[in-house]
């Protein structure tokens, strides 16, 4: 019977706000009302127990918030008016989840024969069904979540190696490769364990002409890329991006090789996937035929995506991707224009800088130069321009604020991109922090010109000027997270995207701010998001417990925003940043709140007092 604190009018006006039982007749939902029963759950009760025994009754959430978790891992949050038990209650069978208080929770509690008869009624039947269809869908993704993409680690997957003397005759190791049909070798040498590759044969025997008699150790271009066997497989496979090779040595704390991992072991190669798409990208002779290349990353972080790899490591993996291209157009320039005139350098602004590229994104670029006259200032005008239209067929729009090497504010000699940081932090006037928002991400892509060391000098004198921290901290509160007078979340409320969050410049936009101002704080030229929360938690310019906050929120507003883009992707529509917060499953909705929040107290606890002497 109802409880007496509540009477069967709000009990039945409470269900009738909420689906299923708001589609029922009226006669099934009075009948239903009546039967109900209310009962407290203190935070971090469990109510069912996955594999336990089926559930009595059907449960909704009056108050408070159930998760749902599968073998330990929150798979949804139930918030008011949802139900749950339903299914194992009228199949008999056990919980498919462990349903946990959240928090302090309320829950009506209806008998399996009258929670029978409600849903009897089509709307109800309808529910049921699309209760089913969601069991379903989470069974299926857990089940392509079996990968060893994210969780996984190199010393897992490290396969037994072909150990020979790096001493031995280059034939001798090409027999012993062919014997055993292995495309790759172990050397044993002094300075440790190294790599040689058929490819390796290929290039420097076969077409290179090294004489068959040499040691193997001739072929060796520097040290291999080694991994420790604690490396994810994720991280190691972005080494092998960064490097542009298809295996990895994985060594012990002491240097003792551990065994190799390739690239088969890391990824599914069926097309497309991060590595099938850099071997295009690196095979490709056109300009279209890069487009062709990278037009493929979308699928490739769809699938990334399915395979439960977190978004900040897929960004990276994308942007591997993009510095992939940006160094093959380069080379197709110079192809073009001839050898350069100077040294030069390309460099990647804002979130290609900081390898945080999602599959909505736009050039932000520059072009550093040594030498001056109108030969060197011709030719690498030409060049960015090339550049930058070649970055656009490729699906990289220009950047509407102008912020590409194609602008003379943008293509600069080393002198003056030197003039230029430090004029930012000698003068910090609002203009100029506006504007080094985006340049103080700067990272060398390609190019000869070893700029990027004078760039990173000045940015870790950044402590030396407290006027500019000052600055760069008023910049870093004033994009607040979309949360209103009530802290509920807030949309636009006009415009082509009202009822929408943009989750790049209200979500994505404000942890950045804040990352980049407690790493230049610090005197770190760390550029990921992630790492300059670490840096600033490491020298204490930010709260730890503050930094883990932020970091958190980071992963999650990006993983709401990626999967955004790639359901875009998917449905043939162009990526975007506005997401409709009614239509993300309520985990989703929750787990983005939590972000704002945590980001609001991140900018509360900003000591704003040098700022406020900003005019």
């Amino acid at each position: 019977m109802p409880d007496a604190h509540e009477t069967l009018a709000e009990i039945t006006g409470f269900l009738a706000r909420h689906p299923p039982f708001s589609s029922l007749r009226d006669e099934a939902l009075a009948r239903l009302a009546a039967t109900a029963e209310i009962e407290y759950f203190p935070a971090g009760t469990q109510i069912l127990a996955q594999e336990g025994p089926p559930s009595e009754h059907l449960y909704v959430v009056r108050r408070g918030a159930v998760e749902l978790l599968d073998e330990g891992q929150v798979v949804d949050v139930l918030e008011e008016g949802e139900p749950f038990g339903h299914p194992s209650l009228l199949s008999g069978l056990s919980p498919a989840f462990t349903a946990r208080a959240r928090e302090d929770t309320l829950c009506y509690l209806f008998p399996g024969q009258a929670t029978a008869e409600a849903l009897a009624d089509p709307a109800g039947v309808r529910f049921l069904a699309a209760t089913l269809e969601g069991r379903l869908e989470r069974g299926l993704a857990r089940a392509h979540r079996a990968t060893p993409w994210g969780t996984a680690h190199a010393g897992a997957l490290a396969r037994p190696a072909l150990v020979v003397d790096g001493e031995l005759p280059i034939r001798e190791v090409a027999a012993r490769m062919t014997e055993a049909g292995e495309p790759y070798a172990a050397l044993l040498t002094p300075a440790g364990p190294d790599l040689v590759t058929d490819r390796d044969l290929r290039e420097q025997v076969v077409a290179g002409g090294v004489a068959v008699d040499a040691p193997v150790s001739t072929l060796v271009r520097g040290p291999a890329i080694s991994v420790t066997p604690d490396r994810l497989a994720l991280d190691a496979l972005v080494d092998m991006l960064e490097a542009g090779v298809e295996q990895l040595l994985v060594v012990d704390e002491d240097g003792a090789l551990v065994g190799v991992v390739d690239d088969s072991a890391l990824v599914d190669l069926r097309s497309p996937s991060p590595l099938t798409v850099r071997e295009r990208i690196q095979r490709a002779g056109t300009v279209d035929e890069v487009a062709h290349a990278v037009s493929e990353l979308p699928a490739v972080a769809v699938r990334l995506l399915d395979a439960s790899v977190e978004a900040p490591d897929v960004l990276a993996v994308l942007a591997t991707a993009t510095d992939a291209a940006t160094r093959k157009l380069a080379d197709l320039a110079v192809a073009e224009l001839g050898p350069a005139p100077a040294p030069w350098a390309w460099l990647a602004l804002g979130s290609e800088a900081r390898r945080e590229q999602t599959l909505a994104t736009d050039q932000d670029n520059g072009l550093a130069y040594e030498g001056e006259g109108p030969e060197v200032e011709a030719y690498f005008e030409a060049f960015a321009a090339r550049m930058n239209a070649w970055l656009a067929r490729c699906g990289y729009a220009e950047c509407r604020a102008g912020v590409m090497a194609g602008s003379p504010g943008w293509r600069l000699t080393r002198a003056a991109w030197i003039e230029l940081l430090e004029t930012w932090l000698r003068e910090p006037s609002r203009h100029h922090v506006h504007v080094a928002m985006i340049g103080l991400d700067v990272r060398g892509v390609t190019g000869p010109l070893p700029v990027e060391r004078d760039l990173d000098g000045i940015l870790a004198s950044a402590p030396q000027h407290p006027d500019f921290l000052a600055r760069l901290t008023r910049a870093a509160t004033d994009p607040r997270p979309p949360l209103g007078f009530l802290r509920h979340v807030v949309v636009e409320r006009s415009g082509e995207h009202a009822g929408t969050l943009d989750l790049k410049s209200n979500g994505v936009v404000p942890i950045v701010n804040l990352a980049r101002l407690y790493a230049l704080a610090a005197g770190s030229t760390a550029r990921s998001t992630t790492d300059r929360l670490r840096a600033g938690a490491v020298r204490r310019t930010v709260e730890p417990e503050t930094a883990e906050e932020l970091r958190e929120a980071f992963a999650v507003v990006s993983q709401v925003r990626l999967e955004h883009q790639a359901a875009q992707v998917e449905r043939g529509q162009a990526p975007d940043n506005h997401v409709d917060p009614r239509e993300l499953p309520p985990l989703a909705r929750r787990r983005l709140k939590e972000a704002f929040h945590a980001v609001a107290r991140a900018q509360k606890a900003l000591d704003t007092r040098t700022a406020t002497r900003i005019p």
